[in-house]
């Protein structure tokens, strides 16, 4: 009887333990982390908010400067309180950007909201979720551009007649010179007012021109 029981507490530890290890497995974070600012949220500031003659450095439309993280929690952001933050109230009613220009997707504005209610951390030097053997157009190669770039680059109002919001425009700005712009080795270093894309994106893009920019 004293055997028995003895097994059984024996096993019943095993299987505890393993549960244990098992939720907490389950409830690891993101290896790349939570949201961070630099890495998730400023891409959408500078594409659809702080393209030239808007809310960027030089012209600071109506007061607002949303080109980086200290002018943008400066004016119209209450750390916790996305419903109380003006910035994001403007974007959610579709008031900003204006019309013509491309409009925030849903995701896109859930992220800010989120990031807004997670504290509006200034989260920099963050691990960019890439994986460089990924080159499809449909999954990697529209999606970059849609974060990085239509803000500026979709008609009616693409900036130097680039058009980047689909794969006819995108195909045809490698003979525009994405590559250069994209490795800051051109006249237009991009995106305009941010940071250069990680090498990981970089090498997406080549990747995708090297195996003849399907519209895969």
């Amino acid at each position: 009887m004293k055997l028995s029981k003895f097994i059984f507490i024996a096993a019943f530890s095993v299987v505890a333990v393993w549960g244990i290890q098992s939720c907490q497995h389950e409830q690891m974070a993101d290896p790349n982390g939570p949201i961070c600012f630099e890495r998730d949220i400023l891409p959408i500031f500078n594409s659809k908010c702080a393209m030239s003659g808007c809310h960027d450095a030089g012209r600071s439309a109506e007061g607002y400067d949303l080109s980086n993280y200290k002018k943008i929690v400066s004016r119209g952001i209450v750390k916790g309180k996305p419903n109380s933050s003006e910035v994001y109230e403007v974007i959610v009613d579709n008031e900003m950007p204006p019309r013509g220009y491309t409009k925030l997707t849903a995701d896109e504005k859930k992220l800010i909201y989120d990031w807004i209610a997670d504290g509006a951390k200034n989260g920099i030097n963050c691990a960019v979720k890439c994986d460089s053997a990924s080159s499809g157009f449909a999954s990697v190669i529209q999606p970059m551009m849609n974060k990085y770039c239509v803000g500026c680059h979709a008609y009616p109002n693409a900036s130097a007649q680039v058009e980047l919001s689909g794969y006819i425009g995108v195909k045809n700005a490698i003979n525009q010179g994405l590559m250069k712009s994209l490795d800051h080795t051109g006249y237009y270093p991009m995106p305009k007012g941010g940071a250069k894309l990680s090498d990981c994106e970089i090498a997406q893009v080549r990747k995708w021109i090297q195996r003849g920019a399907p519209n895969d």
